[in-house]
């Protein structure tokens, strides 16, 4: 996902923050483009859907 997005014009943010966003069933990114508009992408891994 990382490496379509960065093709896309997209650069994650906060790098240095853990994934977690809340408990370790979810994840966040925060990604921003070159027009600095920016977006939360939150995750949820849920074991019955692997």
């Amino acid at each position: 996902m990382a490496i379509d997005a960065a093709q896309r014009g997209w650069s994650l943010m906060f790098p240095e923050l853990p994934t977690h966003a809340g408990s370790k069933q979810h994840c966040a990114a925060y990604l921003e483009d070159t027009d600095r508009f920016k977006v939360e992408l939150v995750g949820i891994n849920s074991p019955g859907l692997n």
